[in-house]
């Protein structure tokens, strides 16, 4: 059997509206938590997402604007009332989502610097902090830290 005779390829079925934005989301809190937003790629989180790059660009307007959606993602995992801090240990298996988030928001942080980026995370932080208190998002920065310093050798 030919390929003509076989028909025309099949398709991937439809993504729901808004679909890809949420899997960009998601790959984003990974990849950026991971290496950082200069050391991220669209293309990358894209690959991660299964989501084809220009539709990187069709959700978010630019890698800003998903940077800061992945932060706002991660704060909003972490409030009170999600998973405990306290006792959390970095390559915990059971605690996958809670440790990309914290990592998330350790670069989030280390972000503050960026001009291009400060405008739009410093309400974010402030609004974390607000929100749950000094000592959560400390704790939230502490274990992203840590988790980075786990990953990188794994002595720790």
């Amino acid at each position: 059997m030919t390929a003509a005779e076989s028909g025309p390829p099949q398709r991937r079925p439809r993504r729901k509206p808004g679909e890809n934005r949420e899997l960009l989301i998601e790959a984003g809190i990974h990849e950026f938590g991971r290496v950082g937003y200069h050391g991220a790629s669209t293309s990358a989180i894209a690959r991660i997402a299964g989501v084809p790059q220009p539709h990187v660009y069709a959700s978010f307007h630019t890698k800003q604007d998903l940077f800061l959606a992945c932060c706002e993602r991660a704060i909003t995992r972490l409030t009170p009332g999600s998973q405990p801090l306290e006792g959390f240990v970095p390559g915990d298996p059971t605690a996958k989502d809670l440790e990309a988030c914290s990592r998330m928001i350790f670069q989030g942080v280390a972000a503050l610097n960026l001009p291009e980026l400060r405008a739009g995370l410093l309400p974010v932080f402030r609004g974390f902090e607000e929100e749950d208190g000094q000592e959560r998002v400390s704790s939230a920065i502490h274990l992203g830290a840590w988790s980075l310093l786990r990953g990188a050798d794994n002595r720790y």
